[in-house]
């Protein structure tokens, strides 16, 4: 509570005194010393006070003055702390009246990034107030926009966009094993191994077989002619060849990566703000590759809701590059490892024969394999109704 102390003096101190009590003025810490009255009393009866002093002929002196409005007193004709204050409130305001960041809970098979695309689109995004969201709305259209959703919504705490969502079960993958089928050959092969799921072996091994050969039966007929079809499966294994060709010229034309120019921005609730002076992004017309990292600003171990953003944008180019004959070859078993990678990871070379052939454009490499592995495949049969 503010108050003010004060002493007072004259003629009249008693009959002054005496006043004070008979009109119910509070005196706080009352003492007479040296012929001077001294007391508090609170700021709303200071007036009153003043008053009776000037009817009583009594001269008061102001001691100290104590309270919160006496301590903002000297700061009244600042007016940085009120503006502060006010531009403090309001960006309280801003970061709980508008969406600060989007958190995603529940999802395990719908990336965020899938999320954070159907929302932006929907228009919820950071910086958006949250008075302008329609959740309900927003709710519908993501059960739309992403088919694995089976339930969402959405909701606000501070400046923090909630979404929890439960995605879709999937129901059991159908089986296709009651389809009547025929294994078929699909290259020119030796038999090495065969394992039966169903139907009825053509074949042994040992035996050579030629793409489209049937393998394994699916239709059986019985005693009385009658054809029943069945679901041919199983695994054959066998040698068979395969053959890789390619061609590396001793001068080509590649594309490169160019001149980078970066340029630094400030993300504040999802609107970019440049801070690169005399930054002038390339023309859409230009084959850009276009990176970013993101260094999120933090304080007392928070993160605010600014980032700064260093996009990278490197023009891609092509020039010509001379291959010596070393070069050409290292680039060539290259190709030919991925080759082998990609198209028989699961098979076993049996045999590996290469040839490199130069001629005045490059180097063209053969290479004749012999390969062991599967060597047949599920074919449908297709059985006309009568």
């Amino acid at each position: 509570m503010s108050e003010i102390r004060f002493s007072a003096s004259g003629d009249r101190l008693a009959a002054f005194r005496d006043a004070l009590r008979q009109s119910g003025i509070r005196c706080r810490s009352q003492q007479i010393r040296m012929q001077q009255f001294f007391a508090a009393v609170p700021v709303r009866s200071w007036k009153p006070v003043c008053a009776l002093a000037e009817q009583y002929a009594v001269t008061l002196k102001i001691r100290s003055q104590h309270g919160l409005r006496f301590r903002l007193l000297p700061y009244r004709f600042r007016i940085g702390l009120p503006a502060g204050l006010l531009l403090g409130g309001l960006f309280l305001y801003w970061c709980n009246a508008s969406v600060r960041s989007i958190e995603i809970y529940g999802n395990t098979r719908v990336s965020d990034t899938e999320i954070l695309t159907a929302l932006e689109t929907l228009g919820v995004m950071q910086g958006v107030p949250f008075r302008e969201i329609p959740y309900t709305y927003i709710e519908q259209q993501m059960r739309l926009a992403v088919s694995d959703i089976e339930w969402i919504t959405i909701r606000h705490e501070g400046g923090r966009l909630l979404v929890d969502l439960t995605e879709e079960t999937k129901p059991p993958a159908l089986t296709n094993d009651r389809i009547p089928t025929n294994y078929i050959a699909t290259v020119p092969a030796q038999i090495t191994k065969m394992d039966i799921c169903g139907g009825k072996a053509m074949k042994s091994v040992g035996d050579l077989v030629k793409p489209g050969d049937l393998l394994i039966s699916g239709t059986e007929e019985d005693k009385f002619g009658v054809c029943r079809y069945y679901h041919a499966d199983g695994t054959v294994t066998g040698i068979y060849p395969d053959s890789f060709t390619q061609m590396q010229p001793f001068v080509a034309e590649l594309p490169v990566r160019g001149e980078t120019i970066t340029n630094t921005v400030l993300s504040v609730f999802g609107q970019r703000i440049s801070l690169t002076l005399g930054f002038v992004p390339p023309r859409r017309t230009e084959s850009i590759i276009y990176e970013e990292d993101r260094e999120p600003l933090m304080l007392l171990g928070r993160a605010l809701p600014l980032t700064l953003l260093h996009c990278r944008y490197t023009r891609q180019t092509s020039a010509i590059t001379v291959f010596s004959a070393d070069e050409a070859r290292a680039a060539l078993e290259e190709a030919a490892a991925r080759y082998e990678l990609n198209l028989h990871a699961d098979d076993t070379i049996i045999s590996k024969k290469a040839k490199f052939q130069q001629t005045d454009l490059g180097i063209l490499l053969n290479i004749n394999y012999v390969f062991e592995g599967v060597i047949g495949k599920t074919s449908e049969i297709f059985v006309k109704l009568s």
